[in-house]
């Protein structure tokens, strides 16, 4: 009998059940590697309200802009230049104070925002009206005409009253990565405190690096590749056995859902205000968590000489899920796909590649013989003899697939 920690040789076809066409695979080939550094602002109380005035009418801005989009669907006003002949003209006319390259850039943060949201829920294409997304406390885009960086650690800063100068307070490791690369366009943010303490002003700063890509040859066999699955149960699993558990996190998500539905019960405002404060901490604590899991896996491939990553394509899975509504909601609340970008990045990062291949089946089918079979909670048994864990079968037969369309010349 076969078990999990045995190395799988598999006997003939096992890719039956999956699809290996070129076009279910996807290599990441990346050239450019932007990543994004959040840098404290200090500013003066009077550069402050100017900074606090542009922002609000940024919002209005913004807020104008949205029903331009949602109401002429058939004109696809989310594509950043149909939207900019159609609101640019409008913008000018009701928010002349603004200036012309915020004007733009208000057409890019809407714009942004839908093409997320559609991305998320394709299914609105289908409505008649796209959701209306309103902007609360948006970022304020800035490009090189709006920002201007200067070398005693300074920045210019466009407002509707003038420039402003305000210093950039960055941390040992900010320091480092602002100095790995060149600067591009950042994003200024407002962090409300709500009384606690003083509201203060973030610079979110987009550095650029260049990746040197693996060559094809070094992708050629399947000792230097890696699967990774990522489940509710287990937040992710690699072909090369590793699990990373997910129990105390599924509780803890499970206690914040039954907090959160009590608080939306009781409808008043300091419900309300305990809601938004807990959404806050749960996405703070769910992006720490990706990280660090996400760097665990780019190690384990990195102690492992590994050089390409195969992750599932996950794209529109909320739509393609078939569960009842408690069973969605558990899984929706978990960005398995922000934890897989944090994976591609940091992946790159390290000299690896990353592959994306169509999950279909891969749960369902012995890594070994290649038969159809069904997991009993946890484990994947089959009537090859084959027995390993479900997430870790699955692993593996991501690795499989990776391997075949890499011989079959995927680029």
């Amino acid at each position: 009998m076969i078990r999990e920690g045995n190395i799988v040789e598999p006997r003939g076809n096992t890719l039956k059940g999956l699809n290996t066409s070129k076009d279910a695979g996807k290599l990441v080939k990346l050239t450019k590697l932007n990543r994004t550094v959040c840098v404290r602002l200090l500013v003066n109380p009077e550069d402050s309200v100017k900074l606090s005035e542009t922002h609000a009418l940024y919002r209005d801005a913004c807020n104008f802009v949205v029903p331009i989009v949602c109401k002429n669907k058939e004109l696809r006003l989310w594509q950043r230049f149909s939207l900019h002949h159609v609101a640019y003209p409008q913008i000018r006319e009701i928010f002349p104070a603004l200036g012309a390259q915020l004007a733009c850039n208000v057409i890019r943060s809407v714009s942004s925002a839908y093409k997320t949201e559609l991305a998320n829920h394709p299914q609105q294409l289908k409505q008649s009206e796209l959701k209306v997304i309103r902007f609360k406390n948006p970022s304020v885009h800035l490009d090189k005409n709006t920002i201007t960086y200067r070398d005693n650690g300074t920045v210019s800063l466009y407002t509707l009253k003038g420039r402003v100068e305000a210093t950039l307070a960055p941390g040992d490791r900010q320091l480092l990565l602002l100095a790995s690369g060149k600067r591009k366009e950042s994003n200024l943010v407002l962090h409300r405190c709500y009384g606690k303490r003083p509201d203060f002003w973030e610079l979110h700063i987009t550095v650029e690096n260049d990746v040197q890509p693996v060559s094809s040859a070094e992708l050629q066999t399947k000792e230097v590749m890696m699967g990774v699955d990522v489940g509710e149960n287990n937040m992710a699993a690699a072909s090369t056995g590793k699990l990373w558990k997910a129990g105390k996190l599924k509780h803890n998500r499970d206690r914040k859902q039954s907090l959160r539905t009590r608080l939306q019960r009781k409808g008043s405002r300091s419900a309300k205000q305990h809601l938004r404060k807990a959404s806050r901490r749960e996405r703070r604590h769910v992006a720490h968590v990706n990280h660090v899991v996400s760097r665990e896996i780019v190690n384990e491939a990195k102690d492992k000489n590994k050089k390409l990553i195969i992750l599932e394509d996950l794209t529109h899975i909320r739509d393609r899920i078939k569960a009842n509504l408690r069973v969605r909601a558990r899984l929706h609340r978990w960005p398995f796909r922000e934890l897989q970008q944090m994976i591609v990045y940091k992946a790159v990062q390290e000299g690896m590649e990353v592959m994306f291949v169509d999950p279909r089946y891969t749960s369902q089918t012995c890594a070994r013989c290649g038969k159809i079979g069904a997991r009993k909670k946890h484990r994947f048994p089959c009537s090859c003899g084959y027995r390993a864990h479900a997430d870790l079968n699955a692993s593996r037969n991501l690795l499989g697939l990776g391997y075949q369309l890499m011989s079959q010349g995927l680029q």
